[in-house]
C-alpha cells in the first residue's frame, strides 16, 4: 500500500488556473494526468503557473513546507548555526528511515513531475497557439530552469555534487507513470552536464528580471554560477566569476539592494533585493503553508519571560560560536525579534524573525508574507568575493564586493572592513559574511562551511569544535529508505544504512 501511494503521488502534478491578478489559485480545478494533454495557450499558461505551486503543495493539495525553508534550516543546523531542526543535523547522525528525508525526496520529485508535466506539455503544442515562437520557447526555457534548480537541490543534497563519480541524481525527463517510476542513477558528470543543458536554455531565452514570484535570466545565471562554486572543478571558478561579474553589470537596475534590511524582509518577495522567493496568493492560508517552517524557527528561541523580555537569549537559537558573531553585528536587531507561536496564549519566543515575522497565532497574521528566500541580492556579492580570492585576485580586490555590498546599508549601519592581511584571514572574513548575512535562507552557509577552508580543513569545525571528524559521505544525505526499498534500480549512498 505505501509502495502505490508513493507511485500515485509522484504521477499527478498538480495543475492552478490563472486570474487576471493572481497566478496561482488555491483550489485547483482539475488535475494534470497522464490521459490529458495542453490543446490551448491557456492551457499551456494554466500546467507553468501549476509548476511553480508545486513548491508549496508536492504531490498533494495541502501547503507544505518542503521547499518553503525546512531544508535550509537543516542545512544552518548542519552548518552549526541555527539550532532549529534539532540535534541529528549538527551531528550528522541521519538514516536513510529519517521521515524528512523520504518528505523532501518524494515532493522534490513532485516538483520535477510538475515541471516536466510543463515542458512536455507546452513542447507539444503546435506553434500557432502561442502568441509568438519566441514565447513558446521561454516558456519552455521557464520550465527548464525550475527542472534545473530542483535538480540542483537534489544534486547538493542526496547526490556527491563535489565528486566525479556515480553517486548522481536520478534524471527524469518524462512525466512519472507506472511503466518508468524505476530506474537507476545517472553519475554526478552526467547530472550536471544535463542540468547546465537546462539552465543555458534559460539563459538564452528568459526575460530579464522583473518580480521574484517568477524565473528570470539573472536566476538561471545564478544558479549556474552556484553549481560552479560548490563543484570547484578545473575552470569552475573562472567560469563561475565571469557569470557574477555579469549579472552585476547587466541586471535590470530594479534588481538592487536595498538600504533598510527591515524593509527587505517586510516586503518579503515585494522586495526589490530579492531574485526569487517563494510566493504564495492572499488569502492561501499562508500560516498553514509554511507551518513546520515557522513553527520551529520560533521554538527554537527563548520563551518570553517578565524577566528576560528586555534581555532575550539569541542563543537559544543559534548554537554558540555563530551566536557570539550576530550579535556583536549591526545586523541582529533588524533580523531578530519576538514571534508568537501556534498556541491558545500566544506565548512569545525571541527567534529569526526575518524568517518567522511575527509568528501565527492570531488570524490577523494568518496571510503575512511567510516566505522563503531562494536568493538576495547581497549572495551576488559575496560570491564575488569569494571567487575573485580563488582566482588569486589581490586582497583588496577581493574585500572590495564585500564593502560595497555593507555601504549599500543604511539601516543599519555596517562599517566598511580592512583588507585582510593574508588569505586564509580573507576567506573566513568572507565566510562569517555568508553566515551573518545569508543565515537559514536558503543553504549557503552550509556549502560555504565545506568549500572554505582554515588551518587546512572545512571551516565547518569553527562553528563544530565538539564535532572531531567529519565523513565526506556525510556531505550529502542518504537515499531515503522509501525509494531504496521499492526500486531496485537505484544505488544507495555510500556510509548509510541502506
Amino acid at each position: 500500500m505505501k509502495k502505490l501511494t508513493f507511485i500515485i503521488s509522484i504521477v499527478f502534478a498538480l495543475i492552478y488556473a490563472t486570474s487576471c491578478n493572481d497566478f496561482l489559485s488555491i483550489k485547483p480545478p482539475h488535475k494534470l494526468i497522464l490521459d490529458n494533454s495542453i490543446t490551448t495557450y491557456d492551457g499551456a499558461v494554466s500546467v507553468l503557473n501549476g509548476m511553480y505551486a508545486s513548491l508549496s503543495t508536492g504531490s498533494g493539495t495541502s501547503n507544505s513546507d518542503f521547499f518553503g525553508g525546512s531544508p535550509f534550516v537543516a542545512l544552518a543546523n548542519q552548518a552549526g548555526i541555527a539550532k532549529a531542526g534539532g540535534v541529528v543535523y549538527y551531528n550528522m547522525s541521519y538514516t536513510s528511515t529519517q521521515s524528512a528525508f523520504s518528505t523532501y525526496w518524494q515532493q522534490w520529485y513532485a516538483c520535477i513531475n510538475a515541471a516536466n508535466a510543463a515542458i512536455n506539455g507546452i513542447t507539444s503544442l503546435s506553434d500557432n497557439k502561442f502568441p509568438s515562437v519566441d514565447k513558446k520557447n521561454e516558456m519552455i526555457a521557464e520550465a527548464k530552469t525550475f527542472r534545473a534548480w530542483v535538480y540542483s537541490h537534489l544534486l547538493w543534497c542526496f547526490s556527491h555534487y563535489w565528486a566525479d563519480d556515480e553517486y548522481g541524481v536520478l534524471w527524469r525527463e518524462d512525466v512519472a507513470d507506472f511503466n518508468n517510476i524505476f530506474i537507476g542513477r545517472i553519475s554526478v558528470k552526467e547530472s550536471y552536464n544535463e542540468i547546465f543543458d537546462d539552465l543555458n536554455e534559460g539563459i538564452e531565452k528568459l526575460p530579464d528580471y522583473t518580480t521574484s514570484k517568477r524565473l528570470s535570466k539573472q536566476m538561471a545565471q545564478v544558479i549556474k554560477a552556484k553549481l560552479l562554486l560548490n563543484r570547484g572543478w578545473d575552470g569552475d571558478y573562472t567560469a563561475a566569476l565571469k557569470i557574477v561579474d555579469d549579472v552585476i553589470a547587466t541586471s535590470p537596475a530594479i534588481f538592487k539592494m536595498e538600504p533598510d534590511m527591515k524593509k527587505v524582509f517586510n516586503d518579503a518577495w515585494d522586495s526589490k533585493e530579492v531574485l526569487w522567493a517563494r510566493y504564495m496568493e492572499d488569502n492561501s492560508g499562508r500560516a498553514y503553508g509554511e507551518a513546520t517552517y515557522s513553527q520551529t524557527i520560533i521554538q527554537a528561541g527563548d520563551a518570553w519571560s517578565a524577566a528576560n523580555q528586555n534581555n532575550p537569549s539569541s542563543l537559544k537559537s543559534f548554537y554558540p560560536e555563530f551566536d557570539s558573531w550576530i550579535k556583536a553585528d549591526p545586523r541582529f536587531n533588524q533580523t531578530m525579534g519576538w514571534a508568537r507561536a501556534i498556541s491558545s496564549t500566544g506565548i512569545l519566543y525571541y527567534c529569526p524573525t526575518k524568517l518567522a515575522r511575527q509568528g501565527r497565532a492570531s488570524t490577523d497574521l494568518m496571510n503575512d508574507k511567510f516566505t522563503t528566500y531562494y536568493f538576495r541580492y547581497p549572495e551576488l556579492y559575496l560570491m564575488q568575493a569569494e571567487l575573485r580570492s580563488r582566482t588569486n585576485q589581490s586582497l583588496a580586490d577581493c574585500i572590495a564586493p564585500i564593502n560595497l555590498m555593507r555601504s549599500k546599508r543604511t539601516n543599519p549601519l555596517l562599517a566598511p572592513i580592512s583588507i585582510p592581511e593574508n588569505r586564509e584571514q580573507l576567506m573566513e572574513t568572507i565566510f562569517k559574511e555568508y553566515c551573518i548575512e545569508l543565515y537559514m535562507e536558503n543553504g549557503s552557509e552550509w556549502f560555504a562551511a565545506l568549500r572554505i577552508k582554515k588551518n587546512n580543513q572545512p571551516i565547518i569545525y569553527l562553528l563544530k569544535p565538539d564535532v572531531s571528524t567529519i565523513n565526506t559521505n556525510n556531505y550529502c544525505w542518504p537515499i531515503p529508505s522509501t525509494e531504496t526499498s521499492t526500486n531496485s534500480k537505484i544505488k544507495s549512498n555510500p556510509g548509510y544504512d541502506n
